[in-house]
């Protein structure tokens, strides 16, 4: 008996500590939708360009840069000071991406607004490679390149910090730690955008290449972003918790 409901109180602990952990998270989306427009799902509303193209197609949202020309946005709560989104992303294209038309196809907004920060941009290969990608802190155009060539095809996930006190965006991709890697935009002027909506974005650029993009989480922290994972919904861990103690109760009565 002791043994067991030792057990049930681990269980407890850690189903609340997963709880708490997710309370930073501000909104996430798997894109678990039946192919078609993205938009009404999940909260998502057209902000510009055609209602109804920017779709999604097997659990993916399928961003194309080209004739396609709708852009979405989620709302959430805003937070003070830094602020992230995590993304999985995958490129294909005709041909390597060439030119100096890159075009950015996530970032964060000022809700009802065209005030946009922390921009992911697809940009020309910097090595032979297929393409890369850049971050921009507050402007159109990448600040800073990521220092590895891509590949098509190839499942990469983002993470992007913006600080909105000193208006700067940080790149990681393929991170584990905030430690690995990073690259960081321009220092623009404080104090930067606060945040509370982020949306995918569909335009012209040199190539017209499409982007896939799946498991969207919005957090405070990195650790809140860096995987995909959803978090136990408060409900759930609600249910959870009684169904435990439940069990504890019962196993009282039986002792």
């Amino acid at each position: 008996m002791k043994h067991i409901t030792r057990l049930i109180l681990i269980s407890l602990g850690l189903m609340i500590a997963s709880v708490q952990a997710s309370a930073a998270i501000l909104a996430f989306d798997n894109f678990d939708y039946a192919d078609g427009s993205l938009v009404p799902n999940g909260g998502w509303a057209t902000h510009s360009g055609t209602a109804g193209d920017l779709l999604v197609s097997g659990g993916q949202v399928v961003v194309q840069h080209g004739t396609p020309s709708e852009d979405a946005n989620i709302e959430f709560t805003g937070v003070a000071g830094d602020i992230y989104y995590g993304l999985d992303f995958t490129v294909n294209a005709s041909g390597m991406i060439i030119g100096t038309d890159n075009e950015y196809f996530a970032h964060f907004r000022v809700a009802d607004s065209f005030d946009f920060s922390a921009r992911l941009d697809v940009v020309s290969a910097t090595s032979g490679g297929d393409f890369t990608v850049g971050i921009a802190s507050d402007d159109s155009t990448a600040d800073a390149i990521w220092g590895t060539d891509l590949d098509f095809g190839v499942t990469y996930r983002a993470v992007v910090k913006y600080d909105q006190v000193n208006n700067i965006a940080t790149l990681w991709i393929d991170a584990l730690f905030a430690s690995d890697t990073s690259i960081v935009g321009d220092d623009r002027a404080d104090p930067g955008d606060m945040v509370n909506s982020f949306a995918l974005r569909q335009s012209d650029s040199d190539l017209n290449e499409t982007v896939l993009v799946d498991n969207l989480v919005i957090g405070s922290t990195f650790d809140d972003v860096v995987r995909g994972a959803s978090p136990i919904p408060v409900p759930a861990a609600i249910w959870l918790f009684a169904s435990a103690l439940g069990l504890l109760g019962f196993k009282g009565r039986k002792a």
